[in-house]
Parts: C-alpha cells; sequence; structure tokens
C-alpha cells in the first residue's frame, strides 16, 4: 500500500518520517517530487509507475536523509521549482549523489480542469512529470557566479531605495508649499542637491522632519555611490572583463549593462540560436493559431525580466548610432506602432549580442 493514502488530509502527513521503502533491485531509477514551502517540504517517490512515499517534513535538507539512505541502492532523481530557496538544496542534494535538477514554474505541465491544488498534488505532480521525462532543467549557476550575480542585482535594489527617498522629499515639499528656488522642476540637478544640503525650515518639527527626509536620501546615494565602485572593480576583474569589453562595443550598452548581462547569463553556450536567446528573454512573440487562422499576440515575458527592461531601453540609444537599425525601427513604427517597433528592435539585437559574443568580434552595423 502507498504510504500516506489514508492521510488524505496534509495535516496527518507523518513529519520528519523514517520511511519503510520495500527493497528494490540496485540501479532501479526512483523519482522525487519536492514541493518546496517555508514551513514544510512535501515529497513523493515514485519508481516503475507507481508512488513509493508521499510525506511532509520540516524545511530542512537533513530531513530528508533517512528517505535517501533507504533508497541508497537506487538511481535517484530529484526536482524542485525554481523559486525563493535558490539551490542551496540542489547543491546539498547532488554532494548526496542525486541526480537533482530544478526547473522553471512555467515549464511545469497543468492538468486542464484540475481545480485542487495543495502542495501533496504538487509533489505528485513534479515527481510523475519528471518520471514521465515531460521537464527541461534551467541552468544551475556556480556559487561563485551567484555571488556576483547578486552582488549586480543589489544595485537595482539600492537604486529603488534611492528613487523611494528623492520620492518622500518631493512629497513633504509639495505638501508644505516649498518650492525650491533653483534647478528646473522635479530636477535632482547639482543646484538643488546643493541647496537640499543647505535649506532650514523655521518650523523646528518639520526641520527635524526634512532634515530625516535629507539624511536618507544622503545615506542611500552616498550607498549606492559605493556599491558601484564595487561592481567597477567586479566589471574590471579577469573573469568579466573580456564580456565586458566585447558587450559594451555595442551602442546604448555601457560597462553596467554589458556586466549585467555577463552575470545573469552567465553561460551564453547554451544558446545555440538567437530565438533561443531571445526566448530566455522572455522577446518571442506569441502566437495563436487554429487551422488557417494565425493570430500573433504580445511578447511572451516569460524569460529574464532584468535583461529584457535593459536592452529594451538601450535600444532607445542603439536607434542614434545604427542608421540601418533606425531606418528598420521607422518601417516597423509606421506598420504597428511605436511600442512594438523598440521591442523588434531589442529582439534583433538579442540576436546581435548573441552573435557577437560566439564569433568574439565587437559590434558592427548590419550592412557593414
Amino acid at each position: 500500500m502507498v504510504a500516506g493514502d489514508r492521510a488524505s488530509p496534509e495535516k496527518r502527513l507523518d513529519v520528519n518520517p523514517s520511511p519503510k521503502v520495500r527493497q528494490l533491485a540496485s540501479g532501479t531509477p526512483v523519482f522525487l517530487g519536492l514541493d518546496l514551502a517555508k514551513a514544510s517540504w512535501h515529497v513523493t517517490a515514485r519508481a516503475r509507475g507507481e508512488t513509493l512515499l508521499a510525506f511532509a517534513c520540516p524545511s530542512r535538507p537533513e530531513c530528508l536523509l533517512p528517505t535517501l539512505h533507504s533508497l541508497g541502492s537506487c538511481v535517484i532523481s530529484s526536482v524542485y521549482e525554481a523559486g525563493p530557496f535558490g539551490y542551496t538544496l540542489h547543491d546539498w542534494l547532488v554532494r548526496h549523489g542525486v541526480n537533482s535538477m530544478v526547473c522553471s514554474p512555467a515549464q511545469v505541465p497543468v492538468e486542464v480542469g484540475n481545480r485542487v491544488k495543495t502542495d501533496r498534488r504538487d509533489s505528485l505532480k513534479l515527481a510523475t512529470t519528471l518520471e514521465a521525462g515531460l521537464l527541461r532543467p534551467i541552468a544551475i549557476p556556480t556559487l561563485e557566479q551567484r555571488a556576483d550575480r547578486e552582488l549586480v542585482r543589489q544595485r537595482d535594489r539600492l537604486v529603488r531605495r534611492r528613487r523611494v527617498a528623492m520620492v518622500q522629499i518631493r512629497g513633504f515639499l509639495l505638501t508644505y508649499g516649498i518650492t525650491p528656488p533653483v534647478g528646473k522642476p522635479g530636477s535632482w540637478g547639482p543646484g538643488f542637491l546643493s541647496w537640499l544640503r543647505q535649506a532650514t525650515l523655521d518650523d523646528p518639527q518639520l526641520q527635524a522632519t526634512f532634515a530625516s527626509l535629507r539624511r536618507g536620501f544622503e545615506e542611500a546615494d552616498a550607498h549606492l555611490r559605493d556599491h558601484t565602485k564595487l561592481l567597477r572593480e567586479l566589471a574590471e576583474s579577469p573573469r568579466h572583463s573580456g564580456m565586458v569589453a566585447l558587450l559594451s562595443s555595442a551602442p546604448g550598452i555601457g560597462w553596467l549593462g554589458a556586466l549585467t548581462f555577463s552575470v545573469e547569463v552567465f553561460d551564453w553556450s547554451r544558446f545555440k540560436t538567437g530565438e533561443a536567446f531571445s526566448a530566455f528573454l522572455g522577446l518571442t512573440p506569441s502566437q495563436h493559431s487554429s487551422g488557417e487562422r494565425i493570430r500573433h499576440g504580445g511578447i511572451t515575458h516569460a524569460g529574464n525580466a532584468r535583461l529584457r527592461s535593459l536592452l529594451v531601453e538601450s535600444s532607445w540609444t542603439t536607434l542614434r548610432a545604427d542608421a540601418d537599425l533606425r531606418r528598420c525601427y521607422e518601417v516597423l513604427r509606421a506598420r504597428r506602432g511605436g511600442k512594438r517597433a523598440i521591442v523588434a528592435i531589442a529582439r534583433r539585437m538579442c540576436h546581435r549580442l548573441l552573435a557577437m559574443v560566439r564569433s568574439g568580434e565587437c559590434y558592427r552595423r548590419e550592412g557593414a
């Protein structure tokens, strides 16, 4: 009998069990589906088309050791969905001899008409689809690559923090009708920053509030500048300097954008074609075809949103430097509108960046 069959309510599932699995022949493939949550993990083990185990355990890797020991003579494969838990569990499973896979949640097949969703069902679905060979793994960066990527992503968080401080100061000035005597309205140029450092208010309570907001902005701005210096050092390091120099030769992509591409992609060899790379960025147009009717929709957005946004923004600068792309943009804008035209240019830049990396040549215009 399958373990856990009688314990249909999830609260009755065994926690940190000592599983009793019938003896399987050495080398038997066993597939583990792991549904991860903050409080607990739900695990389902399948082999030869049937479920061996289904249980819940605390969200700690060592709680899986009894299961792995009981299946020690088998060939164990596991899968869990990419998410906030990162790759720590993946590393632990690999160290214990498990063929671990991390998959994208968007790639897990969905059962049409099934409106019952529980953690236990999700772990069973992962184990079943893994056993059927229907899942594709995502690329796992090394620990060093993850550290570099987090350093770059931290700058985005600091930029948002500074932006919040700026909005708060502008909102405070607007609420109390304070108009800076220098700088354009809404501008954060040198004149406004100089006034901001020296401005004083008559009311002591308002002055204390204003000083606190100003101090929050200055701390966020200083933190951002210091962090950008760290990124400059990372861009000049041996493991990124070559890629940064190559990608920054493209108009519109500076050293920081090139570093972002370098750490986010980290393995360019996994993209065989430009279409595969544009799909990674979510720039592939969606399509719905039925019979003789073919309908194209917007881009899928199923990819790296950070790189997609960066590439679309940089494409506006690319248009000013590349006359061929500018002419292409004007034709597309007349037919489909400016927003779709710039996305099409970004998709074309996708192909060019991959070609640059594969050939090792700097950017050149399409007609050159």
